[in-house]
């Protein structure tokens, strides 16, 4: 007989602090940066001048992400500056992303019937979080840098001040509204770069639900599959979202160089 969970996109309150409401998957958030900092504490106690299979594994990411930078920046002083962002922004989505898939961490209820964890990432309020994150630091950079240049590129009022004549006028005219243009396509990385991650994990973690729920013979091995490919959807999705990441910091950074 079927028993397939009630999907919701909206996340269930399991405690309430202060008058604030604690969501799961907020907390499921908590546990992952706590979860995060252990192994960070553990990898940089346990360094070794001949590396662990582990090590080797942080140092190819360091490689990677460090070369990323290099060449988006072309610059290996502002690689070393924005590495932790980036590399920390990986790592954080991609334990949040298989965080359901930790031995009876979904079996876990609350007194009221609902699951005490959730997939963080499966409620858009992070993935929004973690966009907004990206989006204030590539501009903070670009203002830092060269704050006339960088308000210039969205703002182009100079360009009324050099009118001549009507060819002058419209080109004016036409010069702001693709100002416009930029502006809006500033807020639309945010929700695009936010979607695509919530997107594809709360459609996996949907899936699996509804295969495990759908009898007692479909709870244990025919859910392997699916959960091997949310696996690799969840490290591909929080790889994607760093190469963007980096991708719109550099490019923001570069364009008022």
């Amino acid at each position: 007989m079927a028993n397939i969970p009630e999907i919701s996109v909206a996340p269930e309150a399991v405690a309430t602090l202060g008058g604030y409401v604690v969501s799961n998957a907020m907390l499921s958030s908590f546990v992952v940066l706590g979860i995060l900092a252990v192994f960070l504490l553990v990898m940089n106690a346990r360094l070794k001048l001949v590396p662990s299979r582990t090590q080797v594994a942080m140092e190819g990411l360091l490689t990677f992400f460090y070369s990323g930078l290099v060449d988006a920046y072309g610059s290996e002083k502002r690689a070393k500056r924005h590495l932790p962002l980036i590399l920390g922004l990986f790592l954080f989505i991609a334990i949040a992303n298989q965080f359901t898939l930790i031995p009876f961490v979904q079996s876990i209820v609350t007194g009221e019937g609902n699951y005490l964890f959730r997939n963080p990432t499966s409620h858009f309020a992070l993935p929004i979080a973690l966009s907004l994150i990206v989006f204030f630091v590539s501009h903070i950079i670009a203002f830092t840098t060269a704050p006339i240049k960088h308000i210039a590129n969205f703002i182009k009022i100079q360009k009324f001040f050099q009118v001549r004549s009507f060819k002058d006028l419209g080109d004016a005219f036409l010069e702001n509204f693709l100002a416009i243009l930029d502006i809006i396509g500033e807020v639309a990385k945010v929700i695009s770069l936010a979607a695509r991650l919530f997107g594809n994990v709360f459609a996996g973690s949907v899936m699996v639900a509804v295969i495990t729920g759908l009898s007692v013979y479909t709870q244990f091995v025919v859910p392997l599959p699916f959960w091997v490919l949310s696996i690799f959807s969840g490290l591909i999705q929080a790889l994607v979202f760093a190469i963007l990441a980096m991708s719109f910091i550099s490019g923001m950074a570069r364009s008022v160089e």
